[in-house]
């Protein structure tokens, strides 16, 4: 029998494992990174299904009249009572935004809003609040991963939509009750949400949640809001998208009024039927004289 041979790889040889190796890997991450990413859609949409769950329930708890998205600082110090996690009664800006009326059909969890858990756990452990009025109670209400459609669902006072002016002239042009919409499973009421940097916590630079997001159009006077083009390092994400994040590919999580959650790209957020249930067009806005403007 012949001896084996002692020699080793050459370095050419090593040089060939080497870059084959490099190919395999670099074949490989791109997948892995797809699947990473259906995963955290996967599990945004598990949870804008269950924020869908929550609000109907309120809505069942409120014999049919849904989450008042920002209400005004009156109703949150009269009719409508909000506490925090200590039981102690929330007014002002804190109490006006969803995220603390919804919170209880969480069991109180924020994980429930919050699917950036690095964002949670920030707003826990931060001790870099700038004042007494913006503490943790105030800074979990900003940040939640949805925001919600609220000058169509709900009505907002950022729009002064409680005001005798405002009614005058519109009407009352969002939806209050469980049963008002006509297409229910059109019409969206929470969807992926970003921010730009606030005072509350500077540490945080930009969110991926906020929460509230403004639709495309509002009144014919203001003229379309949003830009023409989906800037995903927008310095102001408000003007750019209306704080719509397509941060899933491409895509944002949607939770519509029926209960499902689906994704949706920059062409049918950019359609106005999907969040005012009266809307004709896709440009359609409050004082429109036609159906596509």
């Amino acid at each position: 029998m012949g001896r084996r041979s002692g020699r080793g790889f050459t370095l050419v040889e090593l040089l060939v494992v080497m870059v084959v190796i490099a190919i395999l890997v670099g074949l490989a991450i791109p997948g892995l990174s797809r699947a990473m990413n259906l995963c955290r859609q996967v599990r945004e949409q598990a949870a804008a299904g269950q924020l869908m769950v929550a609000f109907h329930a309120y809505a069942n708890d409120s014999k049919g009249l849904v989450l008042t998205a920002y209400p005004t600082k009156k109703m949150v110090s009269g009719p409508i009572e909000v506490v925090n996690a200590a039981g102690e009664r929330l007014t002002g800006e804190i109490a006006q935004r969803y995220p603390w009326r919804i919170i209880p059909y969480f069991s109180g969890d924020f994980r429930g809003l919050y699917m950036d858990r690095r964002v949670l756990e920030t707003l826990l452990e931060s001790r870099d609040y700038t004042d007494a009025a913006h503490s943790y109670d105030y800074a979990v209400s900003l940040f939640p991963s949805f925001g919600m459609n609220g000058a169509w669902i709900g009505g907002s006072d950022l729009h002064g939509q409680f005001g005798g002016d405002f009614r005058k002239v519109f009407g009352r042009p969002y939806v209050t009750r469980a049963d008002e919409p006509r297409r229910p499973t059109s019409l969206l009421t929470f969807v992926s949400a970003r921010s730009q940097a606030h005072s509350a916590l500077p540490a945080l630079t930009s969110p991926e949640g906020f929460f509230r997001v403004e639709s495309p159009w509002f009144t014919a006077a203001l003229g379309r809001k949003w830009d023409v083009s989906y800037d995903p390092v927008a310095p102001l994400p408000g003007a750019n998208s209306g704080f719509v994040s397509l941060r899933r590919a491409g895509d944002a999580v949607a939770a519509m009024f029926d209960g499902h959650a689906r994704t949706m790209g920059w062409q049918d957020l950019n359609d106005m039927r999907h969040w005012a249930d009266q809307a004709t067009g896709p440009d359609w806005a409050l004082g429109s004289t036609s159906s596509s403007k």
